[in-house]
């Protein structure tokens, strides 16, 4: 989502809708900053996931109008590693999830940015994670033949979207709606070898808007999810499917506001959670850590 002064119009209506304004649960700290983007290949930075087989770091992408790329980054922020997806278009590339498989970590992005409400299949790409040598700064290639897309679409009419987590619990992968004052939760299966188009079902709400990414512990245990103004937390019960965690209301968790906050996830350790936005208005892109107390 590119930054457009239109959405200072609808901020007094983000704050009500989300609760913004309600008092800050300290379950975690206020946000550290831990380093800023200096690189002009990462411009607008829209998804976040730690690494699984680089500890300590994390796998961001740009938003739309870039190539089909991911950056490996540190946790100082600093790029580490591009690597480009063969034969894959980034039409609007919103959100990064992790999926573990037979042992092995895959990483899947998501083309599900729509701003028009007008693409009637949105896509999903899944593969193996690379490993990042990071003593050095790396540019490689996935090859198109270990890349899997998958082809989805909304059971009730296109959509935007900016926000995606694949569920280790119930093995079912999960999209945010962005623009509907009660944002839809949307499920699928992934299968192992995709077929014919996959239906994201419809199988909830939750009363906040513009939600601009998301993302579950790796052990299911917890849930986030972000707008540009506020980060809503979850704690999910042992016998709670996601929907079912999503039902109560969030707790507001401490934010410090960036020019255009697009991302947020889990630390692989559960030790804390980070925010990154887009460079925007002439400003740096800063990497933030909140730590749990």
């Amino acid at each position: 989502m590119r930054w457009n002064r239109k959405y200072l119009l609808f901020l007094p209506g983000i704050l009500v809708a989300t609760g913004a304004w309600a008092q800050e649960n300290m379950l975690f700290g206020y946000g550290q900053p831990k380093g800023r983007i200096t690189s002009t290949e990462i411009n607008e930075a829209s998804g976040l996931i730690g690494s699984a087989e680089n500890a300590g770091f994390f796998w961001t992408h740009n938003d739309s109008g870039d190539a089909a790329r991911i950056f490996l980054i540190d946790d100082s922020a600093r790029l580490r590693a591009t690597y480009y997806l063969q034969g894959i278009v980034a039409r609007d590339w919103e959100d990064i999830a992790m999926v573990k498989r037979s042992e092995r970590n895959y990483l899947l992005v998501g083309d599900i940015g729509d701003n028009k409400n007008r693409y009637p299949f949105v896509y999903v790409h899944l593969f193996e994670e690379p490993t990042g040598n990071g003593a050095t700064k790396r540019i490689d290639t996935i090859p198109k033949e270990n890349i899997t897309t998958f082809v989805m679409k909304y059971e009730d009419g296109p959509r935007d979207a900016e926000s995606l987590f694949f569920d280790p619990v119930d093995d079912y992968l999960y999209v945010i709606g962005k623009r509907e004052l009660q944002a839809g939760i949307y499920r699928t299966i992934l299968p192992e070898i995709p077929t014919d188009t996959l239906i994201l079902k419809r199988v909830g709400t939750i009363p906040h808007t513009f939600v601009t990414s998301a993302d579950i512990r790796a052990d299911g245990t917890e849930i986030l999810m972000k707008n540009l103004l506020g980060v809503f937390y979850w704690n999910r019960k042992r016998t709670e499917s996601v929907p079912q965690a999503l039902k109560r209301p969030a707790v507001i968790l401490p934010y410090r506001p960036e020019p255009q906050g697009e991302a947020i996830a889990f630390s692989r350790d559960g030790k804390g959670y980070y925010t990154l936005g887009e460079s925007a208005l002439g400003l740096n892109a800063i990497l933030y850590f909140y730590q749990r107390r």
